[in-house]
């Protein structure tokens, strides 16, 4: 096993380490099938993309809620029942490859919320334009490039208080290899809002 696969297993696996859980926490990180549904049964320590299948990685994020509710008191005045919402807004990205290409890090707008004490799904490309063009220059043919990507999703609560997920560590093989169909059979366009096409080795068919 190479050095970058083993920090992304130790990345992954220490989240389940910590005493003092964020607020908000990514507690696994999976691809979403091709209709975009996250599924919660799964997860994959690395992945791979074929960047002339696909333009970016899709990555599904399974999230949870540390946030107590507001207890409901009888006679006590209504409170907002989101008042202990999560609002996300910023999701980080930094990235690490084999060889080094010095893809500078980014922080990009996000937006979705997650009530109190609920569980939910964030669905995200994990590869900025900076981080497609240096990783199309560099790979093509038998040229790969290994890529640790750190992620961390930032956001507030609406009393204005700053809230961040833990951070995680995710590998993906990038690769460039042009796909052709037998003679007398074409590429099937895609049909699925998800289309995994270029990813993890999902091919398109040929009709």
């Amino acid at each position: 096993m190479k050095p970058i696969y083993l920090i992304a297993l130790l990345a992954l696996g220490s989240v389940s380490c910590v005493d003092d859980y964020p607020k908000l926490q990514i507690l696994q990180s999976t691809p979403p099938d091709s209709s975009c549904t996250i599924p919660d049964n799964r997860q994959l320590l690395n992945g791979s993309l074929n960047l002339a299948l696909a333009g970016n990685y899709q990555m599904g994020l399974i999230v949870t809620s540390n946030v107590l509710e507001t207890p409901i008191v009888v006679g006590a005045p209504l409170t907002d029942p989101d008042g202990n919402a999560i609002y996300v807004t910023e999701l980080d990205l930094s990235y690490r490859t084999e060889p080094e290409l010095n893809i500078p890090s980014a922080t990009v707008p996000i937006h979705g919320t997650f009530r109190a004490a609920g569980n939910g799904a964030m669905l995200l490309n994990i590869f900025t334009l900076d981080a497609l063009q240096a990783l199309r220059s560099a790979t093509g043919g038998a040229n790969f490039v290994e890529t640790l990507v750190t992620l961390k999703v930032r956001g507030k609560m609406l009393d204005g208080s700053k809230v961040e997920t833990n951070t995680i560590t995710y590998s993906v093989q990038v690769g460039n290899i042009p796909f052709s169909c037998p003679p007398g059979k074409a590429v099937e366009p895609p049909t699925e809002a998800c289309d995994q096409r270029g990813q993890n080795g999902v091919l398109p068919a040929c009709n």
